[in-house]
């Protein structure tokens, strides 16, 4: 298996435009109203169309695909194929997609999942969290000296799981997060990996089935063309071992 995972802002230009009409739905094609909330969640989608885009070329799969996104019953978008997976997540003014593709027949069908958070200043953090989290990970939030990294990394990695199967952030408390061990348990997903990262504009929860992490390769759209990154202090997790 393979793994990318891109990043971009909406406030970069990206040629949109390259993209060929064919590969778009009327919702991506079409400006929406002047309200200001909506024409920036649509600049968000078309983003990720954006970098789905590329994404597929750069994993030499068809681009056609793109065309043929359609939603499972809880609204999860998918490809009419069982051996790629994709997700996407938006926060601010930031966008990401993860893309999984598996090209040999004995390898487990992919599954994959991303959460990404800009830090909104007015979140009671500590309020939040008593919400989903156990009385050890409140502990061992209550002793980090970087509290607000601590919360996203205690929400990401939930939510990046709970996205790979479709599920909402209503069960977030259904999933077992042992920071002190880089350890991760829930129903809601297969056995993998997933990887925190707090050096971005943004903090990152990446998870995919099996051992597709690995080698996976980072992409940023930097307003002229993709660059390839690296996350040299993010936190990797077992998942369901």
């Amino acid at each position: 298996m393979t793994t990318f995972i891109a990043w971009g802002n909406i406030r970069q230009p990206f040629p949109f435009e390259q993209i060929p009409a064919e590969l778009l739905s009327d919702s991506l094609r079409l400006p929406p109203n002047d309200n200001a909330r909506v024409r920036k969640r649509w600049q968000c989608r078309r983003l990720a169309h954006f970098l789905l885009w590329h994404l597929c070329k750069t994993a030499e799969i068809p681009t056609t695909l793109l065309g043929q996104i359609s939603r499972t019953l809880t609204g999860r978008p998918q490809f009419p194929v069982t051996h790629i997976d994709f997700n996407i997540s938006h926060s601010g003014d930031w966008v990401a997609v993860i893309l999984n593709v598996s090209k040999h027949s004995d390898e487990s069908q992919p599954v994959v999942g991303i959460d990404i958070e800009v830090h909104k200043t007015h979140r009671n953090l500590t309020a939040l969290l008593t919400h989903f989290a156990t009385q050890s990970e409140l502990d061992w939030f209550a002793s980090q000296q970087d509290q607000t990294a601590a919360f996203y990394r205690c929400w990401c990695v939930r939510e990046a799981l709970l996205k790979s199967q479709g599920v909402g952030i209503a069960k977030l408390s259904e999933v077992s997060h042992s920071p002190q061990l880089d350890l991760l348990h829930s129903a809601h997903c297969p056995r993998g990996r997933l990887l925190f990262s707090a050096e971005l504009p943004f903090y990152l929860a990446a998870f995919a089935a099996g051992e597709a992490l690995e080698d996976a390769r980072f992409l940023s759209w930097n307003g002229e063309e993709m660059e390839t990154c690296s996350l040299k202090s993010a936190v990797s997790y077992l998942v369901n071992f």
